[in-house]
């Protein structure tokens, strides 16, 4: 790899006259350090929308949704995989003539992906859909399609297959709620399907150790709706009644389950209708019979949010990204444990005014969400890559200002009417490869660097060498109470002060960050030695202090055990070489006491030490 060096003129501004500010830009040979965490966007075509995310065992990420032209009828399910710093593997975009759009992806125990997605015919009838992709290049598996109109936009892993979720179209006015269970092979192992008059649909699912399966999901009626909870064995027969919860006669919804160790289990989704009219995340916990527990809301002052996905981790603690299509959402990731309290939060900035979160997975120690970055009136491709903590580079963290509530929700329940005839069919879809431009939007502005000492003398030298340098990243390095050196890149030179003060900043996309180190000038300790040989073999053969920096003055007297004064010199670096009046000295310990002044953290000092020195032969 070929470096550049460049060592910038330095430029004095307006500073105490002790001190002199110099700004210098370094780029030192180094190398690129690998990008933990970023925020990205891509950009195929001019709406693009991703829907879904999933994380393979090599550390690769996979996006999943939709693209289409402006004011274009056609719209095509694109999948788009990257390697761990977001760069791009292969795209593909996935057609059958009508509009399709990915909506979940999760992969399979044969290592391929299983991907649910719409396929819309001419006249505008949902019809669903899965299909399985192999991660190598994105070709197609196979692939099935529901007969009937339906939608089943997630997908939950079972203990012998998946169980694809959402809705079945009963009349224009009506639609029940609607399970799938598939095989490896996508084949229809048993479907559900059940709700009363109005319109139902299930979301996340949950299967425990007994093979009970849980779910999450919704009724809705004329301006209300409730959140309902629905389980199923392992067959598919639901042993008791769908339980509903509503907070008043709000909009309330809920879509996603986790377990609790206790037991119990965690819903989470959004509610709708309060005073100031704005969409709430709403969370609750019940046992597993459905009996209502706690229930809580989160709310940020003058915007819409929602939960949209939930990830569970040990300890019972859970991240939940927040957002809901409007443009006031905010793009957030929250951490919560069971009691619901916020552990931390953060909100993503995208590009753009409009940033909408849709999935969040575990990702190492961290985690990876995805969702859709609005600029004007173009989409792309979202994609934060966080720590254990939901940061993403250094792209002026926002504190999402959630504001927690308790609330009280009625809770009834109903036996549904079942419905049959759910039919499934092979799908032909054609895969093609696709451009994606890719955008980082929030890089981590690395600033770590290495100055070579940490005390100097006045007017010594020292190296800086910069570790970490981020392509597109703007640095600077500030230098107090030092020049750089013209001649030598990255040497700094001492000219006035106690300390050298080194602090390189970095700034992109309009966020800065900063590092500060120090270098102590004088502050090297002297040495006094405790023994030396007179035996003139040119080593240890004279005592005398060793001062590091320079000194403006220094005393140094020699003593017998019994107080006569042997030695006694003012200049620096003359010792005492053993000998009393011309003849040595035996062999004994002598005290000795020194006076000096010299220039520690910029201010004259007078110091005094003694001590004992053994004289050998």
């Amino acid at each position: 790899m070929k470096h550049t060096l460049l060592l910038a003129q330095a430029h004095c501004i307006c500073l105490p006259p002790s001190l002199k500010l110099l700004l210098v830009n370094l780029l030192l040979p180094t190398l690129l350090p690998a990008q933990e965490v970023f925020q990205k966007t891509y950009d195929h075509f001019f709406t693009d929308r991703a829907n879904a995310v999933e994380v393979l065992s090599n550390g690769n990420i996979v996006m999943a949704g939709a693209t289409a032209m402006q004011n274009s009828t056609q719209q095509n399910m694109q999948v788009l995989m990257l390697n761990e710093m977001g760069e791009k593997i292969w795209c593909k975009t996935y057609s059958n003539g009508q509009r399709l759009e990915a909506l979940d992806i999760m992969r399979t125990s044969d290592g391929n992906l299983l991907v649910a997605f719409d396929a819309f015919n001419a006249s505008g009838e949902a019809k669903a859909s899965w299909m399985k992709i192999s991660p190598a290049d994105g070709s197609v598996v196979w692939s099935r399609r529901a007969i009937p109109s339906s939608r089943l936009p997630k997908i939950s892993r079972l203990q012998d297959g998946y169980l694809l979720t959402g809705d079945y179209v009963i009349s224009p006015t009506d639609r029940d709620a609607l399970a799938v269970k598939i095989n490896e092979n996508g084949d229809v192992v048993w479907y559900k399907i059940f709700g009363e008059p109005g319109y139902e649909q299930l979301g996340e699912c949950w299967q425990d150790p007994m093979g009970f399966i849980h779910c999450s999901g919704y009724h809705i009626e004329i301006n209300e709706s409730q959140g309902i909870y629905a389980r199923f064995n392992a067959v598919g027969d639901m042993p008791g009644p769908i339980q509903r919860y509503s907070i008043g006669d709000n909009t309330d919804l809920l879509s996603h389950i986790s377990p609790l160790e206790n037991n119990g289990l965690l819903f989470a989704g959004n509610s709708q209708g309060f005073n100031d009219n704005f969409a709430r995340a709403w969370t609750l916990t019940t046992d597993r019979d459905g009996n209502l527990k706690t229930s809580y809301t989160y709310k940020i002052d003058g915007k819409h949010i929602g939960v949209t996905d939930m990830v569970t981790l040990p300890g019972d603690q859970f991240v939940l990204s927040l957002g809901r299509p409007s443009p006031s959402t905010p793009a957030t990731l929250i951490k919560i444990n069971a009691n619901n309290d916020m552990l931390w939060q953060n909100t993503y900035k995208g590009d753009g005014t409009g940033n909408l979160l849709w999935q969040v997975k575990a990702y190492d120690d961290g985690f990876v969400t995805v969702g859709t970055s609005t600029s004007g009136s173009q989409n792309n491709f979202f994609l934060a890559k966080t720590d254990e903590k939901g940061i993403a580079g250094d792209c002026c963290p926002i504190t999402s200002g959630l504001k927690r509530e308790t609330v009280t929700p009625e809770q009834t329940a109903f036996v549904p009417n079942e419905t049959t005839g759910f039919v499934a069919q092979n799908a032909i879809i054609t895969v093609a490869d696709a451009t994606t431009t890719e955008k980082a939007i929030c890089l981590p502005i690395n600033l770590d660097f290495e100055i070579a000492d940490s005390t100097l003398c006045p007017g010594e030298c020292t190296q800086i060498n910069l570790l970490d340098n981020i392509a597109g990243v703007n640095y600077t390095l500030s230098i107090v109470g030092a020049d750089p050196d013209p001649n030598v890149p990255g040497r700094i030179c001492h000219t006035e002060g106690g300390q050298i003060i080194v602090t390189r900043k970095g700034d992109f996309n309009g966020c800065d960050n900063e590092l500060s180190k120090i270098v102590e000038i004088g502050a090297k300790d002297e040495v006094f030695p405790n023994a030396f040989t007179p035996n003139g073999d040119g080593a240890n053969d004279v005592f005398r202090p060793v001062y590091p920096c320079e000194v403006i003055f220094s005393n140094l007297k020699v003593y017998t055990r019994w107080g006569e004064l042997v030695f006694e010199t003012d200049e620096p670096t003359t010792g005492w070489d053993g000998r009393i009046n011309g003849l040595d000295a035996p062999s004994d310990v002598y005290a000795w006491r020194v006076e000096y002044e010299a220039i520690r953290a910029g201010q004259q000092q007078h110091s005094m030490r003694k001590g004992g020195v053994t004289l050998l032969r």
